[in-house]
């Protein structure tokens, strides 16, 4: 099967890995694969020019990776059956909006989900379950080596350093207030740090001065991809606020950077970290119980190496050679035209 590949533009450092392993492994299923960007600008236009082209006019096959309407488009005029793959839940979207997305998806002849959380959303969109698939989420920059350093550096801040992020909108601010209102109620030396944007980033701010949390908080707005590990490397925790992701994406990433991971019972966190095991459950809203978990983790000798080596395991086990077997078990299920 040729198969073109058009790869999501927001990717981390600007490179889509997922595309990039399915083209380094396609060729030991037999198949022929390559990528290719899309343009940007109005996706109708963008379409036109990519059919005057000859998009796709040489493949079988077109996997996108994101919502990328006019590959999509482009695809469909073309002729050539689409899969499309997902991580965005698009929570909090406008109603306008999630219309126009569960529209797009619908067109798609086969989508690709990064959970079971993931699947039972686009299920309830109208998309039928046969034309669905879960394809486990990979990441493969593990910095196990570096554990042992990760933990004697941060055992000798003073502070017990907590690293939260996301985009903060109205959807995901009662998530990022318990945070606030979690490292409030602790007694313990703790600092917070904020990474990410967004237009609740005031609201945000005004509610960590009415609770009087001054230097015990730092707001450091959206950062790079290398720099968020850097944080997340040195940090003694990562808190994942909100559920509100396809996949917790940034959660994997913490644990590979050596850093336990405290997250909401909600989404598809409870698929991905198991409780007591590779990281720290808390129901959403309840700052108490957040709390709690940041105490306990501070005070339990041993507990921390425990999370941050089942969490090395649990990063390791989220492999490409799995994500893209199962990638391509799914093309392989579609009819296309000799």
């Amino acid at each position: 099967m040729r198969l073109l590949l058009v790869p999501d533009p927001t990717s981390p450092n600007g490179e889509d890995a997922f595309c990039r392993e399915i083209v380094k492994r396609s060729a030991d299923r037999g198949h022929a694969a390559r990528m290719q960007m899309v343009p940007n600008g109005p996706p109708e236009a963008a379409a036109e020019l990519l059919a005057a082209q000859g998009f796709a006019n040489d493949t079988d096959c077109v996997i996108i990776n994101s919502l990328q309407p006019a590959a999509l488009l482009a695809a469909k005029a073309a002729g050539k059956p689409t899969v499309l793959r997902m991580i965005e839940s698009y929570a909090g979207a406008s109603p306008d909006s999630l219309a126009e997305v569960k529209r797009l998806t619908s067109s798609a002849n086969l989508l690709l989900l990064p959970s079971r959380h993931m699947a039972d959303l686009v299920e309830g969109w109208g998309v039928p379950a046969s034309r669905m698939r879960v394809i486990p989420y990979a990441y493969d920059q593990i910095f196990a080596q570096q554990i042992a350093l990760v933990t004697v550096r941060a055992s000798r801040a003073r502070a017990f350093m907590v690293v939260t992020a996301g985009v903060i909108d109205a959807a995901s601010l009662p998530g990022f207030e318990t945070v606030l209102s979690a490292v409030a109620r602790l007694r313990m030396e703790v600092h917070l740090t904020v990474i990410g944007d967004g237009p609740a980033l005031p609201a945000l701010k005004e509610r960590a001065q009415a609770l009087v949390l001054g230097d015990r908080v730092s707001f450091l707005g959206e950062l790079p991809h290398p720099k968020k590990m850097e944080y997340f490397r040195s940090a003694k925790a990562f808190v994942e606020p909100t559920g509100r992701q396809g996949f917790p994406s940034m959660a994997l990433h913490a644990l590979s950077e050596g850093c336990p991971v405290l997250g909401v019972r909600a989404g598809a966190l409870p698929e991905f970290i198991r409780d007591g095991e590779n990281g720290l459950l808390f129901p959403p809203g309840d700052a108490a119980a957040l709390a709690e978990h940041i105490i306990t983790l501070n005070t339990t000798p041993g507990l921390s190496l425990r999370l941050i080596a089942e969490g090395v395991r649990t990063v390791e086990r989220h492999s490409w050679n799995a994500t893209v077997a199962a990638a391509l078990d799914a093309v392989e299920t579609l009819e296309v035209r000799a």
